[in-house]
């Protein structure tokens, strides 16, 4: 059965200080400040990956036809691996001169044109990566450019991630508030990112594991890709009596 861990963590202070409530997100009166944070970790069911081919020669249109066809052959061999249309950019080239520094002569030399293209790939089936690879270069591409492992349902667990974060928030409140003896009067300001208080909060730590959470088409010998962190943060403040 596929895993999806999740973290909790909490950073809680109390503060007492009195703030005007125009020039600072404190209220005048006593209250906690609280984060919650969650980090869902699932595990890539895509990949893209951007290569590219770089020709130089002193013959522009040679150059530029020798790149050409080594593109041509890669964007036929990644379809042969079930790449879509829609998952192949090709698009991007680049011309200009390359030059190198004499220094007999103390000028620079003309090496000739350099040309180079670009192939980005989306490839849904992770299992094919090394391959994918190991048959581009074999066909002339000399560039790996950049290569990211991505989860289909990043967004869908960002947001899940936020809702556990606010759940956190309240809950560290409701500890602090416990154990120093005081009650919660309500809420003042919440925000998803970090409010520009002075009091630094410290961590508690917790772990949960959910089950069958990560994407259903996962591979989990796929190229050692690792996990997919998504982590979100909530904060806090609550007046207290």
């Amino acid at each position: 059965m596929n895993t999806l861990k999740l973290f909790l963590g909490s950073a809680i202070a109390l503060s007492t200080l009195s703030f005007n409530a125009v020039a600072s997100p404190t209220p005048d009166a006593p209250h906690i400040y609280v984060k919650g944070q969650a980090t869902l970790t699932t595990m890539p069911d895509y990949v893209k990956v951007s290569v590219g081919i770089t020709e130089v020669n002193k013959d522009l249109i040679a150059a530029k036809n020798k790149a050409d066809i080594t593109m041509a052959k890669a964007i036929k061999l990644v379809k042969t691996l079930g790449v879509k249309d829609t998952d192949i950019n090709a698009g991007q080239i680049n011309i200009h001169r390359d030059t190198q520094y004499n220094r007999q002569t103390g000028q620079q030399e003309f090496i000739g044109f350099k040309i180079t293209r670009t192939l980005t790939v989306k490839l849904t089936d992770i299992s094919k990566y090394p391959t994918l690879l190991q048959s581009l270069v074999n066909n002339g591409i000399n560039q790996i450019n950049n290569t990211q492992f991505l989860a289909s349902n990043y967004n869908e667990l960002h947001k899940k991630a936020q809702k556990m974060a606010i759940q956190d928030a309240k809950k560290a409140a409701k500890e602090l508030s416990d154990d120093f003896d005081v009650s919660l009067k309500g809420l003042y300001n919440a925000s998803l990112s970090p409010l520009n208080v002075q009091t630094q909060p410290y961590m508690r730590a917790k772990e949960m594991v959910m089950a069958d959470s990560a994407p259903g088409n996962y591979v989990p010998d796929a190229y050692h890709s690792g996990e997919i962190k998504v982590t979100a943060s909530s904060y806090a403040i609550y007046y207290i009596e």
